[in-house]
C-alpha cells in the first residue's frame, strides 16, 4: 500500500471528506517537491496533509472552534512532532502509519473543548 494510500485510508477512518492529491511546487517552472490533500473533518477542523517527495510528512490542523493552540500544545500527547502552533492554526509531522492515532487524539480533544464551551454558555 503506498504512503498516500495509507493517509488516506486513516482519514476516511476518521470521517474526512477529501479532495484529491495535487502536486506542489517551490515556484512556477520548478519541479514539485510534494503533493497535497486537502480533508475536513465534521464541524471540528480542516486543513490538508503535505507529503513531500522525500517522505517527510506535514499536517495542517485548523480548529474551526475558536481558541489558541499555543496555550494547549502541552495537553497534546501524539506520535508525532508539533512543528507550529499560533491562534486557531497548527502544523504537526508525523508519518503514515500515526497519521490515524494523532488526528483522532487531537479530533477528540477538539470535541471536548467544543462540548466545555458549549456548557459554559
Amino acid at each position: 500500500m503506498s504512503e498516500e494510500d495509507k493517509i488516506i485510508d486513516s482519514l476516511k477512518k476518521l470521517g474526512a471528506t477529501l479532495g484529491n492529491w495535487y502536486e506542489v511546487y517551490e515556484r512556477p517552472g520548478r519541479p514539485p517537491f510534494g503533493k497535497e490533500v486537502e480533508y475536513k473533518i465534521g464541524d471540528i477542523m480542516w486543513g490538508k496533509v503535505h507529503l513531500r517527495l522525500d517522505g517527510d510528512l506535514y499536517i495542517y490542523i485548523i480548529s474551526k472552534i475558536p481558541f489558541n493552540w499555543k496555550d494547549r500544545v502541552k495537553d497534546l500527547k501524539i506520535k508525532g512532532s508539533i512543528e507550529d502552533a499560533a491562534g486557531g492554526l497548527m502544523w504537526i509531522k508525523t508519518d503514515p502509519e500515526n497519521v490515524y492515532e494523532d488526528l483522532d487524539f487531537i479530533k477528540d480533544y477538539l470535541e471536548k473543548i467544543k462540548k466545555e464551551n458549549t456548557k459554559s454558555k
